[in-house]
């Protein structure tokens, strides 16, 4: 690429370049949710959330709703104190602020583990094929108009459900 003998190598790594030049991580190309709003790359996502003290894990995923998805996050939690306890709709709301309002997820839920491979790489297939939680346990929250978390409701969850129209192709 540069010089004789190099290379260049695919790895579906893909990387955002900050204001300073250096480059993060964001995910890989299979990662990325393809919401009514544009694609969201799960890295970010993972970040915000990942920085709560009492977060174990994350995993980011699209759930398929119609022609698009939902971007979702499923969290497991260090300790074991009460999931409803720990987890604050407050706390969702502020370390989601560090992410772009386009790119949050519609829906963050708490699960007792987070699946993963014999290599101890996380699997969100399990989690994605679970569809939306069911409301009312205290172990999910939507993200409302206003951009705020809130605990899932039976309406919300319909209202995440019905389809968005699809976009046109530009």
């Amino acid at each position: 690429m540069f010089r004789p003998e190099d290379a260049w190598t695919i790895t579906g790594d893909l990387f955002r370049r900050d204001d300073g030049g250096d480059f993060w991580l964001v995910g890989r190309d299979t990662e990325l949710i393809r919401t009514a709003d544009g694609i969201v790359p799960p890295g970010p996502i993972r970040d915000a959330l990942g920085d709560l003290p009492y977060v174990d894990a994350v995993a980011v995923y699209g759930i398929p709703v119609g022609d698009t998805e939902l971007a979702a996050a499923a969290v497991s939690l260090r300790g074991k104190g009460r999931a409803e306890d720990a987890v604050k709709p407050v706390d969702l709301s502020e370390a989601l602020l560090r992410v772009e309002p386009g790119l949050r997820p519609a829906i963050v839920r708490i699960v007792d583990e987070i699946p993963v491979t014999a290599g101890r790489r996380l699997r969100t297939a399990p989690l994605r094929d679970e569809g939306v939680p069911a409301a009312g346990d205290g172990r999910a929250f939507y993200r409302d108009k206003a951009g705020a978390y809130r605990p899932l409701t039976d309406a919300a969850r319909r209202r995440l459900l019905k389809a968005p129209p699809a976009r046109e192709a530009r």
